[in-house]
């Protein structure tokens, strides 16, 4: 077995291993690579990232090339031009070894952990407790922002996102979304992913895309849907799903559960010009959602069973039309009053 994976090794030319290290940079930005890959890396990274500020000069680089192929030469026995090393240690190491090319990939990818590395120590620690510096918090109507990098933002009413010290400075474009519903026209920046923090350990991670995400404290659920270009979300479990356009995603809080399905993307983003969707929704979301719209509570005196409603209303409709549409479905009777919607058995 070992002989084979040095022959496969041997026979790839150096642009296949430079594509194949470039590949397992980019997961491990993403934080897709293995926890043998993490271990591989990191192990790259402590050996020859020096541990204090230093200018980055041609004397630097030319060291740091040969402490990186020195190491090379003490972890695979592969030696690439000349090393210092006499130390005669093999063990299986990964087809990305083995070319100039790659070694030249290598050292970018380690200032670019150097460059995370260095981040703001809130951030390197614990990114979810580093000081904010900024908030954008919408009331009672949609409010539209531009974020530093460019990105352009939609917040439904009762959202709060969060800037953090360091969330746009570092090799990340991070921002929290603390409570609510926006629409993200992320611009594209391949050097700089940008990645939002929700409650419960979800990230999502983006290059340059436009997509929503739902995320009400008060619904069981977080919901992101894409409109155009391509989403990664990661659970704090690191399970992992990539969505694509008109996909949506279901975080089930209670369950950590997630479920993917297709979906009109720009029906679920239809809020930005007043008009709620609900697909397959449930009591607790409609009844949010009316509460969100006309600021009226929904009272069901008699429900029946499980409800799953589809329902479209806009600003221009009444709340005696949704009443009357959720009555009909159900085969209930109602009555409005000035802050509630109150729903009951015919003949009660």
């Amino acid at each position: 077995m070992t002989e084979k994976k040095e022959n496969l090794r041997d026979s790839l030319s150096a642009q296949e291993k430079a594509a194949i290290t470039r590949d397992l940079f980019e997961r491990y930005r993403r934080g897709n690579t293995t926890p043998e890959e993490n271990d591989i890396i990191e192990s790259i990274e402590k050996e020859v990232i020096p541990e204090k500020e230093f200018e980055i000069t041609d004397h630097l680089m030319q060291e740091l090339e040969n402490e990186t192929k020195d190491f090379v030469f003490r972890q695979t026995g592969v030696r690439i031009g000349n090393t210092a090393s006499s130390v005669k240690k093999r063990i299986v190491f990964p087809a990305f070894i083995g070319s100039m090319a790659a070694i030249l990939l290598l050292l970018v990818g380690i200032f670019l952990f150097y460059q995370k590395h260095n981040q703001p120590a809130s951030l390197k620690s614990d990114p979810d407790t580093a000081p904010i510096f900024q908030q954008y918090v919408s009331g009672n109507d949609i409010e539209h922002v531009t974020l530093p990098d460019g990105s352009q933002l939609s917040l439904n009413t009762g959202s709060t996102l969060s800037l953090r010290e360091g969330g746009m400075d570092g090799a990340m474009r991070e921002i929290w979304l603390d409570e609510g519903e926006v629409f993200f026209d992320v611009r594209e920046d391949k050097a700089k992913p940008f990645m939002v923090h929700l409650r419960g350990g979800l990230t999502v991670q983006v290059l340059g895309t436009s997509f929503t995400i739902q995320s009400y404290k008060e619904l069981p659920f977080q919901e992101i849907c894409v409109l155009s270009g391509k989403v990664s979300l990661e659970t704090g479990k690191g399970e992992n799903i990539e969505l694509n356009p008109d996909q949506k995603v279901t975080y089930e809080e209670s369950e950590k559960r997630l479920t993917l399905e297709s979906v009109n993307s720009a029906q679920k983003a239809g809020w930005r010009t007043g008009t709620i969707v609900l697909e397959n929704a449930s009591l607790e979301e409609l009844r949010f959602r009316v509460r969100q719209f006309y600021g009226k509570e929904m009272i069901f005196r008699h429900t029946p069973g499980i409800m799953s409603v589809n329902i479209i209303f806009d600003r221009s409709t009444s709340p005696d039309e949704v009443a009357t549409e959720i009555a009909a479905l159900y085969d209930l009777s109602y009555r409005i009053t000035a802050d509630q919607i109150i729903f009951f058995s015919k003949g009660s």
